[in-house]
């Protein structure tokens, strides 16, 4: 029902094209399976499929001068796409964004982006927001225009946080005016087989960044943060998980000559076979290298 392109230009079906370099393999096509017959729509700019229990869809909005009010409008309108078919229960955020360290107006291109999200979730959940906030990544992308594809249902999924860091939405204004607006982890309700979807995870500990400028150690806290997170989901989950039961594992590295020595302290923590995905992608705070996310089926 969705099928999403990494590293070329043109995809079949209801499809996502995103151009950031495959490193070290040609460029790769991930899909997802409806398990009854799938329903194609368009609400707006958001192309739609769904097969009475999961809906999938993308959008893109250019960016233009106004990065905030463009995530804006990109965002309310994929919040009222989504109450309105009856999927009110987002599981999965995924956002790629040109240039997101670039600094306009004094500020990162990244905070724009979260000023516009934000504004988004209250104008559609009021007070409720910080209970809907599912698992999400926002990394660098290519191009002019804010890329977004995401997953939901017809129940709402239960949302995790990492007893290791600080929810993301209550970060101090060091790391912008408004804050993310993103869970650690989202568990898909019962008819969905309880899947796990891991945010982007990467080397923070409370608020801040640690190991800046160490590679090795960056990727060391991410598995830490990772297991713990995985932990943290375990009672909604029908048996523990562990790094290694991750599926669809995306690595995003900010620097391509990194790919080496990850992949090599990957595979020691990894079982033989086990198929990592990793792209070129400017990460949140430009003193992170490296970006890890995944799903448990």
């Amino acid at each position: 029902m969705l099928a999403v392109l990494y590293g070329a230009a043109e995809v079949p079906a209801l499809a996502v094209s995103l151009a950031n370099p495959v490193l070290g393999s040609e460029p790769r096509l991930e899909t997802w399976q409806g398990e009854a017959p799938v329903v194609r729509s368009r609400s707006g700019s958001i192309e739609l499929a769904e097969d009475g229990t999961l809906l999938a869809g993308s959008t893109s909005r250019p960016l233009g001068q106004d990065v905030e009010g463009a995530t804006f409008d990109l965002y309310r309108e994929l919040l009222a796409s989504t109450a309105e078919r009856g999927y009110p229960g987002l599981l999965r955020l995924w956002n790629y964004l040109p240039g997101i360290n670039r600094i306009e107006a004094g500020e990162e291109l990244y905070w724009h982006f979260n000023a516009g999200r934000a504004r988004a979730f209250a104008g559609h959940y009021g007070s409720e927001m910080e209970r809907r906030y599912c698992a999400s990544s926002a990394v660098g992308g290519r191009g002019d225009e804010l890329v977004t594809y995401f997953l939901a249902a017809r129940e709402e999924g239960h949302h995790i946080e990492n007893p290791r860091q600080v929810s993301a939405w209550c970060y101090p204004p060091s790391y912008g005016p408004v804050s993310p607006t993103f869970a650690r982890a989202t568990v898909a309700p019962p008819a969905l087989g309880s899947a796990l979807f891991l945010s982007g995870t990467a080397s923070i500990v409370g608020h801040q960044t640690r190991h800046a400028g160490d590679l090795l150690a960056q990727l060391e806290e991410t598995l830490v943060n990772i297991e713990a997170v995985l932990a943290a989901a375990a009672p909604w989950r029908p048996r523990p998980d562990r790094l290694e039961d991750l599926d669809a594992l995306k690595v995003y590295l900010r620097h391509p000559e990194d790919l080496s020595v990850v992949q090599a302290a990957l595979e020691r923590r990894l079982p033989d076979g086990k198929e990592v995905l990793y792209l070129e992608a400017e990460i949140c705070r430009p003193d992170l290298a490296i970006e890890i996310e995944g799903i448990a089926l």
